[in-house]
Order: structure tokens, then C-alpha cells, then sequence
């Protein structure tokens, strides 16, 4: 069995405070370098600590849960190449975070075809729960926003199919997931199905809704919605 392909987890327990925690953390992330990764695993939730990295070290770090209790709370803290204060845009942002996901989904059928199938489930677990957030904050926060500034109604207009498409999209992602771990399940042809729509629908996202909402927002709104979705 090949050596995981997982980043290296710091751990926090829950000795430390708050203040020490973050301390701790904000330390791990400065000895990055831009592209470079950290995970933070702590046995229960860090408050404050999304607050900190946004208030002390704004628009250089992307957050990304990666699982959220009970019992584990394990974050993903990427270094951007960016200089302290930039503001970010929704269609930086959310593209990055569908490279993210589609090279843990690669990486999770590549240990498949080699054989490594606990890989292969542990790396499309996250690739699933990423998955599932980033339409969680696209329909809960993205999508509004969108719909107010663009003046469409949630059943018309390009969200309207966003929102069919997550559907189909997630139901093609829990039929894999359930499949991915056991060697005598056929998953080509529900893989080829996700990536159809999927592909097509990350590219209408980038090209036409993050975009129109990062020109309907300004910079200053944009900021902060991407902070709000940091949050989800």
C-alpha cells in the first residue's frame, strides 16, 4: 500500500486556550510558502481562530474545512501569493476551490487504479465533503446575492439551472462515494456522468454567475461576501 498522499495534520489539543491556539496557528501558516498547505486538527471547534486569520492575515489564505466534529475538526490553510490586506473576488476564490477539488478527486480514482482503495475512499470523503460545502455556500450565500444585484428570481435565470445541475451533481457524488472503496463496484461510467456535468457546470460558473457578481458587487462587497463563504 502506497504512503498517504494527506499533507502533514498539526494538532491542537484542548489544553491550550483560544489565544494560544491561534498564536500557534498563525505561526504554522507564516512558515509557508505561497501554494504551500497546512492542516490544523483540533478535538473541538476552534472558535475565533477563522476571525484572527481574517483580521491579522486578510487576503493571503484560503480556508477549507475538511472535517467538522464530532470529536475532529480538521482545517486546510493554503497560502496564497498575495501581500496582507488584498482583497479577494468570487470568481478567484471559488475557481480556486474547483482546482482544489477536482485534483482531490484525481488523486482519489489514481489510488484506486493502483490498487489502494482505503486511499481511494479517504480522499474522495474529502473530495465529497468539499464538494457538498462548496454548493452548500453557493446556494445559501452565492446565489442570493447574485439573484438580488442581477434582479432574477430563484426558479429563472442561470441559477435556476445552477441549482438543478447541484442536484444531479449530488446525487452522482453519493453513488460514488458509497463505491469508490470496494474493488468490485464499476464506477466509470457514474464518474463519467459527474465530470459531463460537473465540467460543464464549473465552466457557466466561471465565465457568467462569479464574474456577474464579482461586476454586481464591486470590490468591497466581494471581499466580504468571500469572507462570509470562508465561514460556511
Amino acid at each position: 500500500m502506497n504512503q498517504t498522499t494527506f499533507p502533514p495534520v498539526t494538532h491542537f489539543g484542548s489544553d491550550l486556550s483560544p489565544t494560544e491556539v491561534a498564536g500557534h496557528a498563525l505561526e504554522a501558516f507564516d512558515a509557508l510558502r505561497p501554494g504551500e498547505v497546512v492542516t490544523l486538527e483540533f478535538n473541538r471547534a476552534p472558535k475565533g481562530l477563522l476571525a484572527r486569520f481574517q483580521q491579522e492575515r486578510k487576503g493571503q489564505f484560503d480556508w477549507t474545512p475538511a472535517i467538522e466534529g464530532p470529536g475532529t475538526w480538521r482545517i486546510e490553510v493554503s497560502r496564497r501569493q498575495a501581500e496582507k490586506g488584498s482583497s479577494r473576488t468570487v470568481n478567484e476564490a471559488l475557481s480556486w476551490d474547483h482546482d482544489r477539488l477536482d485534483d482531490l478527486e484525481a488523486r482519489a480514482f489514481e489510488a484506486r487504479e493502483r490498487g489502494d482503495f482505503e486511499e481511494a475512499k479517504a480522499l474522495y470523503a474529502v473530495f465529497a465533503f468539499g464538494l457538498r460545502r462548496h454548493i452548500r455556500f453557493e446556494e445559501e450565500l452565492l446565489f442570493p446575492e447574485f439573484e438580488a444585484k442581477a434582479g432574477f428570481p430563484a426558479d429563472m435565470g442561470p441559477t435556476a439551472v445552477m441549482r438543478d445541475e447541484h442536484r444531479e451533481i449530488l446525487e452522482s457524488l453519493d453513488r460514488i462515494e458509497r463505491g469508490i472503496g470496494e474493488a468490485d463496484t464499476p464506477l466509470e461510467s457514474l464518474r463519467h456522468a459527474l465530470h459531463l456535468v460537473l465540467g460543464n457546470h464549473n465552466l457557466k460558473e466561471e465565465h457568467i454567475v462569479y464574474p456577474m457578481t464579482d461586476q454586481a458587487l464591486g470590490t468591497l462587497e466581494s471581499d466580504a461576501l468571500v469572507a462570509r463563504i470562508q465561514s460556511i
